[in-house]
């Protein structure tokens, strides 16, 4: 069960990733961006999903990607 602690709100996501609340709306109208939960007329983020994204959106620097290689 998903407690209140455990999800964000659209506001504080935009905060979060200093983005507009706008950029979320598009990316949702879009079918693009972090998952999210639809009650009723209410969106939410779980932190996992968020932080699921997050990690997902994470790249290695290529100098790196071509120790990791070799």
């Amino acid at each position: 069960m998903t407690t209140t602690e455990q999800l964000m709100t659209q506001e504080e996501l935009a905060f979060r990733w200093k983005i507009s609340e706008a950029t979320l709306e598009r990316d949702r109208s879009l079918k693009q961006g972090c998952r999210y939960l639809k009650l009723g007329g209410l969106i939410r983020y779980r932190i996992q999903d968020v932080l699921d994204y997050e990690e997902a959106c994470t790249h290695e620097p290529k100098a790196k990607l071509k120790e990791k290689n070799t």
